[in-house]
């Protein structure tokens, strides 16, 4: 009788072991005990103007079952969410707004305590939990800025200059905004809080609008409008007939590297070299020429550009082309630069100190170095023969950078010269004209440090 009451007991007790093994197996692989926590998606330390809400997302791969978010000021505490979902999601999105009422925030300093549960079967059924204490400033106060001086007048196809000063405790960005979308970004000047910057006023816009902008860590933001007076100016447009040795030439040259297919008709591939190749190259222009430096520059000089001796304009600045074959119209593109002529192999020199950086082939520019001259100034020089610098070399005034030539979409020997404020193709002529700068350029500078030294 005990013999069979110890084999039922052994019977029994293998029968729960196993039990509890399928079990603990179960719960170790099964879904429905997923053990791994929620998450919640926010800086531990942010900035807060209660203008605009906080987000925060909350993340679980099983479910979110249930959150709470509290704020407390220091003597006030509020819950502003207290939710159990109606239907588990994975993933949710919640908007924190400002308390409405009893809460002064007068340390500006405050505790945001956020904890969320899902709906895993693990720790005793009760599921997966998190939490996350997020310490907020509250600055509700924009930055404070102001012009001091910028240039009188910028005209389509341009430059113009502008200083400003911008400060807040918590400055998070300072810029140019125009109308057209482009962004300027202005370089720290002369004394702590102020910058400097040039802006351009691209050939291809009717209308110009440029703001200073500044934005802090809380969102707050000052804007400011420049006043300058506007100019407009008419450019050039030209009819060019296309002709069978230029198609088949350089076009077909050029075409035939570049193309992934050649097997175009030759009027196709001047439409590929004079809209696709033209494109590409000009990206690459504008991404080398956009960068500006973070240093603070405390003055800034510039000379007029005469980089070839002797020469005749053959070429100007702004024209739009019309391209036509037989009496129909191909293609059409702006010339972006000054073109320029003297002899074959003609010396290109620098007319102000520099540092080269880019110095190679470029598509329809041919060879082509790029220097840059500081606060977002760029000059380049095109269809180079050959490029005598290097990058990363610094070049004086009159050193001889490269020679003219007849590399890339080109017809004879020649320089195409061109100025670039942070991408945007500019005036040459501009550059070249001593008045004009000392009044654009060198003159507000001068203007704006002795308005600086006596505020401070």
């Amino acid at each position: 009788m005990r013999r069979k009451e110890g084999v039922k007991f052994k019977i029994v007790t293998i029968l729960i072991l196993f039990i509890l093994i399928i079990s603990g197996v179960y719960i170790f692989f099964s879904k429905d005990f997923e053990r791994e926590p929620p998450k919640i998606l926010i800086e531990k330390n942010i900035y807060w103007n209660m203008k605009k809400p906080i987000e925060v997302t909350l993340k679980d791969n099983f479910g979110i079952k249930s959150y709470k978010i509290t704020i407390n000021d220091g003597k006030n505490q509020e819950v502003l969410y207290d939710e159990v979902l109606d239907k588990p999601t994975k993933m949710l999105t919640v908007m924190i707004n400002a308390p409405k009422v009893g809460m002064l925030f007068e340390s500006n300093k405050a505790i945001i305590d956020i904890e969320v549960n899902d709906i895993s079967r693990w720790n005793y059924f009760l599921g997966n939990s998190s939490k996350k204490r997020v310490y907020v400033t509250i600055d509700r106060k924009r930055p404070d800025q102001y012009i001091v001086a910028n240039s009188y007048k910028i005209r389509r196809g341009g430059a113009a200059t502008v200083i400003f000063k911008s400060t807040d405790e918590n400055l998070k960005s300072v810029y140019i905004k125009t109308n057209f979308g482009k962004k300027y970004i202005p370089q720290p000047f002369y004394k702590d809080g102020y910058y400097i910057s040039l802006v351009a006023w691209p050939i291809d816009q009717k209308n110009f609008r440029a703001y200073v902008v500044s934005e802090d860590k809380a969102g707050n933001v000052a804007k400011t409008y420049i006043r300058y007076f506007l100019q407009d100016k008419r450019y050039k447009k030209s009819k060019i007939n296309l002709k069978d040795s230029f198609l088949e030439g350089k076009v077909e040259d050029l075409a035939n590297e570049y193309a992934k297919s050649v097997k175009m008709s030759k009027l196709e591939k001047f439409k590929f070299v004079n809209e696709t190749l033209r494109k590409k190259s000009e990206d690459l222009i504008k991404k080398i020429t956009s960068k500006v430096s973070e240093d603070m520059i405390e003055d800034f000089f510039i000379k007029p550009f005469y980089p070839l001796k002797n020469a005749a304009a053959v070429a100007s600045f702004g024209d739009y082309r019309y391209y036509y074959y037989k009496g129909k119209l191909i293609s059409k593109s702006y010339h972006l630069g000054l073109d320029l002529a003297s002899t074959k192999r003609a010396p290109i020199l620098a007319s102000n100190r520099a540092k080269v950086v880019y110095a190679d082939y470029n598509g329809i520019y041919g060879n082509m170095p790029i220097l840059s001259h500081g606060l977002g100034l760029y000059t380049l020089y095109a269809h180079c023969s050959s490029i005598l610098v290097k990058v990363d070399d610094e070049v004086e005034s009159g050193d001889i950078i490269a020679k003219t030539g007849l590399t890339g979409l080109v017809l004879g020997d020649h320089l195409h010269f061109g100025v670039l404020v942070q991408g945007v193709e500019v005036l040459p002529s501009e550059w070249m004209d001593k008045r004009w700068i000392k009044l654009n350029v060198l003159d507000i500078i001068k203007d704006a440090k002795k308005m600086i030294d006596m505020e401070e």
